[in-house]
């Protein structure tokens, strides 16, 4: 689904279990009507959905981009505001935007000649894409300047419920496990999911519902901390440069993350 942001502060690897991770609300809140709210890109640009197209909202004006023939959008990763990577399930199709919503190009996996039934896409480094292939249960890499696949990784038992990533490194969820791996194929962790139901990454820290409750985790610990002082009923979140965007009823709230030192 979603890509969101964190940045990690010093000492937070230690001693885990007796941090509490706080939320100071902050006085800025936005109204918007969506069918759902994808996030605040670095630039403070606003994206969200409504009827199967994408919506880019500035200080000064709202942009577009819509294929109403690709069907719904499934994904959209903000990790690279200049290259935004859509993803439509329906149609097995990646489409990739520029920071003006048109379109750079665009990746049909089922017209390739190695065909892929692909579950998710992301962005990754050097005009790639992280794919999970649902015939093989694997992630891949995708170059889509050189249509080539990096294939090295290893078969999963179970398929991927979504993928969270940054440039370099991807995690994929499961029901069972959240694996970690590197742009070379290398399984770098292995994480008991029980309870999680969403992930997102940035700068080290894995973000996301833990059990129902929104919490956090550095990604070489298994330990979820809830965030304090939320709401319960928001039905979506983004972490951009450690403010907390929540979206329900129709209204975006913003926190101030307050993590231990």
């Amino acid at each position: 689904m979603l890509l969101y942001f964190l940045i990690l502060l010093p000492g937070f690897l230690s001693a885990q279990e007796s941090y509490t991770v706080l939320a100071t609300p902050l006085n800025k809140q936005i109204q918007l009507t969506a069918d759902q709210f994808i996030g605040v890109d670095a630039y403070k640009n606003l994206y969200y959905t409504k009827d199967k197209t994408l919506f880019k909202q500035s200080s000064d004006k709202t942009i577009q981009f819509s294929d109403l023939l690709l069907g719904d959008i499934n994904e959209v990763d903000l990790t690279n505001p200049l290259r935004i990577t859509l993803f439509y399930a329906e149609s097995n199709t990646a489409v990739i935007l520029d920071n003006t919503l048109n379109e750079i190009t665009r990746i049909n996996f089922n017209e390739l000649e190695n065909f892929r039934n692909v579950s998710h896409a992301r962005t990754a480094s050097d005009r790639r894409l992280w794919i999970f292939n649902t015939d093989l249960q694997r992630l891949e890499l995708y170059d889509y300047q050189k249509n080539t696949f990096n294939s090295d990784f290893t078969p999963q038992p179970y398929n991927a419920l979504m993928l969270a990533s940054d440039f370099n490194t991807c995690w994929v969820l499961t029901d069972d496990f959240i694996y970690e791996y590197n742009q070379y194929g290398s399984l770098l962790n292995k994480h008991i999911a029980n309870g999680v139901g969403e992930i997102q990454y940035s700068n080290d820290l894995l973000i996301g519902l833990y059990e129902g409750k929104l919490s956090v985790k550095a990604k070489s610990n298994n330990t979820w901390l809830p965030i304090k002082n939320l709401p319960e009923d928001s039905i979506a979140f983004y972490l951009n440069a450690g403010i907390l965007y929540l979206y329900r009823s129709d209204l975006i709230s913003t926190y101030k993350l307050n993590l231990p030192k």
